[in-house]
């Protein structure tokens, strides 16, 4: 395998390398060997939990080269795409990391370039080019320390029967309505629902507001810290999670499955990770035929919530059971270092 090869090395070639990267940074310099190339001089990258990274300036040099050929352009060097180049002995394999919540490529230039494309939220029903390959959304905020801290949340006592926090966009109507059916519920909940200034229409954003506030959903417009989300989402018997903004699987649903939590979500997760998450064995699904435009569902279908989440309350050998799985789940293939082994067993492949 190339991981255990000392003579392998990955670098990462034309990006910025921001959050939306550094879960593979991680994954890939527990793995194997990673070197950085980018910035205007040598220095250190301030991640914990990651092995000291030497950096070098060719980023310029890089794009100037592609931009040669009439393939780069600046808008395709975003946040969310890494480019990366894995050599050993002598050989050099091209890959990049598309971390974009859309299921479209948003870098072609970055796609023309590579060998391998990884794509985060890679749908199964669409047409790829074959060089696609799904890869786990990683969460690009976490360290080791925030790993650690979920496997300590796992003994968390449950003061809540369920819990849902949420920000409303991307799908202001579905997000109210899955908070109105969670309202009736005749048990211990905390509902949150997050109002980010600016996002949204005013009129649509004030009215769903007023409508929570009826049924008593605690509204906001302040971000909670992460340690108080994590620790809240963790000492709830049932986690109810829905899809990202584009129907993407979120960034926390890592956060989730390193703690072993019982997920219930409003529908099937429509990308696929390479180890797919599997309904009634990861989670559980409302089966909320959503449309994949992210508009609202027919009225009656919100109701699968509610019963789909009060089954499950009273199941508590299902809820142990999703519990471990999630543990596995992530312990297997979604952990840093398995997520930089599986980089490196497609570069093998090619």
């Amino acid at each position: 395998m190339l991981m255990h090869d000392n003579s392998t090395s990955v670098i990462a070639e034309h990006s910025r390398m921001p959050h939306y990267q550094a879960y593979y940074w991680l994954a890939l310099s527990q793995a194997g060997k990673l070197q950085v190339q980018q910035g205007p001089w040598w220095y250190k990258l301030p991640l914990p939990g990651v092995a000291a990274l030497d950096i070098e300036a060719v980023v310029e040099q890089g794009r100037q080269r592609i931009q040669g050929r009439g393939r780069w352009h600046s808008a395709d060097l975003s946040d969310f795409v890494g480019c990366y180049t894995c050599r050993r002995k002598g050989r050099e394999i091209k890959f990049a990391i598309d971390a974009h919540d859309l299921k479209t490529i948003v870098s072609p230039a970055a796609l023309d370039w590579c060998d391998i494309y990884f794509k985060a939220n890679k749908w199964s029903n669409q047409s790829y080019p074959e060089k696609i390959v799904p890869i786990v959304n990683g969460n690009g905020f976490l360290r080791k320390r925030h790993m650690d801290y979920f496997r300590r949340l796992r003994q968390r006592p449950k003061k809540y029967d369920v819990i849902f926090i949420s920000r409303i966009w991307g799908g202001i109507e579905h997000n109210t309505r899955l908070f109105e059916v969670l309202s009736r519920l005749p048990v211990k909940k905390r509902l949150v629902a997050i109002f980010v200034e600016g996002v949204g229409a005013t009129s649509e954003i004030h009215a769903a507001r007023k409508r929570l506030e009826r049924v008593g959903v605690t509204c906001t417009s302040e971000l909670l810290t992460a340690r108080h989300l994590w620790q809240e989402l963790a000492a709830a018997k049932v986690v109810v999670f829905r899809s990202g903004k584009h129907l993407c699987i979120p960034w926390r649903m890592i956060d989730l499955l390193c703690m072993g939590a019982c997920v219930v979500t409003d529908s099937d997760f429509f990308p696929d990770w390479p180890e797919r998450l599997q309904p009634g064995k990861h989670y559980i699904s409302s089966g909320i035929k959503r449309p994949v435009d992210t508009s609202l569902a027919p009225e009656q279908e919100y109701d699968k919530l509610e019963r789909t989440v009060t089954a499950l309350l009273q199941d508590d050998a299902l809820q142990n059971v999703l519990r471990k799985n999630c543990v596995e789940y992530f312990r297997k293939h979604a952990a840093p270092r398995k997520v930089g082994a599986y980089i490196y067993s497609q570069l093998e492949q090619l």
